[in-house]
């Protein structure tokens, strides 16, 4: 979008009034790029997720091994990796997370900087296998999915955890589909946090990110649904899908599949069925959204070479609500998260506005 400079220029400055909750996950990723072959010259890898699909299945009922190239250990899980992309945006951001219990861990005390954390139990562990097309994520939950709502309330104190909720602008609810109590985590919000926050008459977003939901069961997909009707009483709440997710839910709720060649329709219908106000299709070509005001697209620009993936949702999901805080648009904002998304494909790290406003 052509005008996102000048927009940035005169609404960003807004960023810094805007105070934001994200919560509930955190994990240490360690990023992998697998060998496919090794050569005097350096090691080539498996490009694609096909490929190596391909050369697995060549293998099947044998033995054999493969090498993984290590890139990167780093902050992982949606809460911690937005947080840090929107705090570099300009926002206020407090992300309450397994982080560490009873002690931080060490790999999140560079996002301590800028974000204030609340842990409430150790983190999980994430292998990611990294393709130019995508990503294989192997996830080992630790105390992660021991962690109900009880222990959160427990460890981080419910009058705190209603001091932190009020006077939101944003709140960030990620990770559905991993944390085994997250359902119990949101009924618990529901139930005792909410109703103890005064109505104001701007209702903050509500921005949800249920990720991948294909190891769900199809009833537990819906009860989840069902609540982000119960939440958009008190919020205007936004869903955000990738392109498979979003197959999955439209499967789930309307019993048929999404047909991508009525697109704005099938949106439309979906957005109906959910009965919340805004809801995002984002991939790698492309994010569109339907909201009150009808149907939104953004193309976006494909990074051939990414310096790294696992991330870019969270930093597109980051991009997308710092837009939404600063209201320059939904057409903007998905552009603004396509931004944010494609510098940190490139680069490896979440920008500033002044990144984006320069480039």
């Amino acid at each position: 979008m052509s005008k996102l400079p000048s927009l940035i220029k005169t609404h960003g400055p807004l960023l810094k009034e805007k105070k934001t909750l994200l919560g509930f996950d955190g994990f240490i990723d360690t990023v992998f790029k697998v060998v496919r072959q090794k050569e005097s010259k350096g090691n080539q890898y498996f490009d694609t997720i096909r490929e190596f699909g391909a050369y697995t299945e060549e293998r099947g009922g044998k033995n054999f091994s493969l090498q993984l190239d290590e890139t990167i250990t780093k902050l992982g899980g949606n809460m911690p990796i937005m947080a840090n992309a929107l705090a570099h945006l300009g926002a206020q951001v407090t992300g309450i997370g397994a982080l560490g219990y009873p002690h931080v861990h060490p790999v999140f005390e560079p996002l301590s900087k800028h974000v204030a954390l609340r842990s409430y139990a150790d983190p999980g562990t994430t292998t990611a296998l990294e393709f130019d097309d995508g990503k294989i994520l192997l996830a080992q939950m630790t105390s992660l999915n021991k962690a109900d709502w009880n222990v959160i309330k427990e460890r981080v104190n419910l009058s705190e955890l209603i001091q932190l909720f009020q006077g939101c602008d944003l709140i960030g609810i990620l990770n559905w589909s991993e944390l085994d109590h997250a359902t119990n985590i949101w009924k618990g919000v529901l139930s005792d946090v909410l109703p103890n926050i005064p109505a104001h008459t701007n209702k903050p977003v509500g921005f949800f990110d249920l990720c991948d939901c294909s190891g769900r069961s199809d009833m537990q997909v819906l009860e989840a649904l069902a609540l982000l009707k119960k939440f958009a009483v008190y919020w205007n709440v936004v869903l955000s899908l990738n392109l498979n997710e979003a197959h999955l839910i439209y499967k789930t709720l309307l019993q048929t599949s999404l047909d991508m060649d009525k697109i704005e329709a099938e949106g439309k219908k979906l957005l109906s069925a959910l009965g919340i106000h805004t809801l995002i299709i984002h991939y790698s070509a492309e994010a569109l959204a339907w909201d009150a005001d009808g149907f939104h697209q953004e193309k976006s620009v494909r990074i051939t070479s990414p310096k790294i993936s696992t991330g870019a949702g969270d930093n597109f999901n980051a991009g997308y609500c710092a837009g939404a805080l600063m209201d320059i648009g939904t057409n903007a904002s998905l552009a603004l998260g396509h931004a944010v998304a494609g510098h940190y494909m490139r680069t490896g790290n979440s920008p500033s506005l002044n990144d984006l406003s320069s480039n």
